[in-house]
């Protein structure tokens, strides 16, 4: 007698979908949104903006000119600790703050 060689079941074989059709792929990760907290830039960023499908070229040319001002592009879930250091005038962000000002 000849084995079979389909899956039993609850198997580790997945199942091929019906038709040749392809199964629907899991989307692309939408982008992290980022805020830009350095102090604001005219004609080229505004402190505090936030940018949900990548920075505008006027900033991105500026951020990859400065590392500070990349620094200071951050995700939007650390906008909080940002606006509290720079408030405080105390921490990380706002010594990266005051060297973006001497930059401009």
């Amino acid at each position: 007698m000849s084995k079979s060689t389909t899956p039993r079941k609850g198997g580790t074989a997945a199942a091929k979908p019906q038709g040749g059709q392809q199964p629907p792929r899991k989307s692309a990760r939408a982008p992290t949104p980022v805020v830009y907290c350095g102090p604001t830039i005219p004609g080229k960023a505004v402190q505090f903006t936030t940018y949900t499908h990548g920075l505008s070229s006027p900033l991105l040319e500026e951020v990859q000119a400065s590392p500070v001002l990349k620094a200071l592009v951050v995700p939007l879930g650390h906008l909080p600790e940002v606006r509290r250091q720079l408030q405080a005038r105390a921490g990380r962000y706002y010594t990266l703050y005051c060297k973006a000002q001497e930059i401009r």
